[in-house]
């Protein structure tokens, strides 16, 4: 069966099968990253076990009141304190759900609903702006002190995938593979394309900043780090850009669509919190010191803006996958810099310069996502979702 070629919209009627009312969204959300904080939970013991291990110095500092400050805040944990208390409203909601006769009982449930969900955002947010002086370096410390740390927190991301396909099916009754594509099955291939065409363009714009001046790279390649973190990067790395793809272009983006038609807002609203779950990153408080805050994030804005860009044009999320991971691993093994998210070894290091990476992201990702809708197919549409 061929569909008319309305790619975003194939993929925003997916959730016209199954559960699709508003609660089920707040309780999904919820329930998705209620989980991903108990995995992450679960995942520092194992860092710490590793740290005990393998780094004395860390091991310390997670248990006790070393130097280094532990790789939370208070306000991390008010976030925590938050959701604990907060399945008492959509369980009822879940229970209660049929009940909802009245216009009363609705604003009310409504309202508690969405302190849910923009409480714990706004937690999750002020958290991030807020982060404890060291707490950035400490994570440096602990990714560069051994690889298996740096998997162990790539491995908490994947984690809310397991939340969202359980919100999927269990909650919207619907199939996962309706969350990542309106196709008939998972596109591998356009997945590939799309990243192979992320490389090309940062390896080529890379070089021509490089030649040019406008951000000279220096050759730091160590083969006795670079080969020891780079299975981890390839396996992981993937792993992580894919969970943030699907829980914001994916379930973001197809909750936001089933009651706002216009797809442009809900780009900017799910791009502004894609920006706003980097607002702790290293590079970000480093920009701040020079130049404002919403320069500082403007690449992350427009990063997500791009991402969705291309699940407009294909109707789902294997493109975007594709470009997230690449970037991603193109950052932790091709071309670092101080103060990145990601301060694995590399080949080569350039300078932070906020300004000019704003610029090449437009102008890298406009490519990019040119080349992607110049090569896009017709599709088959899933027929059981």
């Amino acid at each position: 069966m061929q569909s008319t070629y309305t790619p975003f919209q194939d993929y925003i009627n997916q959730t016209l099968n199954g559960e699709s009312r508003w609660w089920s969204w707040c309780i999904g959300i919820w329930f998705a990253i209620l989980i991903w904080l108990c995995g992450q939970i679960i995942l520092g013991f194992g860092i710490l076990l590793v740290s005990s291990l393998t780094d004395t110095e860390i091991f310390s500092a997670m248990t006790s009141e070393g130097s280094a400050p532990p790789p939370t805040n208070s306000n991390l944990m008010a976030l925590y304190a938050l959701l604990s208390i907060s399945p008492i409203i959509p369980v009822s909601l879940w229970f209660t759900r049929e009940n909802l006769k009245s216009k009363l009982a609705k604003q009310i449930a409504i309202a508690l609903s969405g302190f849910i969900v923009i409480g714990s955002s706004a937690a999750f947010i002020h958290a991030n702006m807020n982060t404890p002086d060291g707490s950035t370096d400490f994570v440096t410390h602990l990714i560069l002190s051994h690889p298996l740390h740096y998997a162990l927190i790539l491995l908490a991301f994947p984690v809310l995938i397991a939340g969202l396909w359980i919100v999927q099916t269990q909650i919207h009754k619907r199939t996962f593979l309706s969350l990542l594509t309106s196709a008939s099955k998972f596109r591998w291939k356009r997945m590939g394309f799309a990243m192979i065409v992320v490389w090309a363009v940062m390896g080529i714009g890379n070089y021509i900043t490089h030649i040019t001046g406008l951000s000279p790279a220096k050759f730091v390649f160590d083969p006795s780090r670079f080969w020891i973190y780079l299975p981890v990067t390839l396996l992981f790395i993937p792993l992580q850009s894919a969970t943030e793809e699907i829980a914001l272009r994916g379930y973001l983006n197809q909750g936001l669509g089933r009651f706002i038609k216009n797809p442009w807002i809900i780009f900017f609203l799910t791009s502004a919190a894609f920006a706003s779950l980097h607002l702790g990153n290293p590079e970000v408080l480093e920009s701040t010191k020079d130049t404002s805050l919403l320069l500082a994030i403007s690449g992350y804005f427009f990063f997500g803006f791009f991402a969705c860009v291309l699940t407009y044009i294909d109707g789902g999320l294997e493109s975007a996958i594709g470009m997230h991971a690449a970037n991603n691993i193109f950052a932790a093994s091709m071309m670092g810099y101080d103060n990145s998210a990601l301060p694995t070894p590399t080949i080569f290091k350039v300078e932070l310069n906020t300004s000019l990476d704003s610029v090449t992201v437009l102008i890298s990702l406009s490519i990019v996502c040119f080349i992607m809708y110049k090569t896009r197919k017709p599709y088959s549409l899933a027929q059981n979702n």
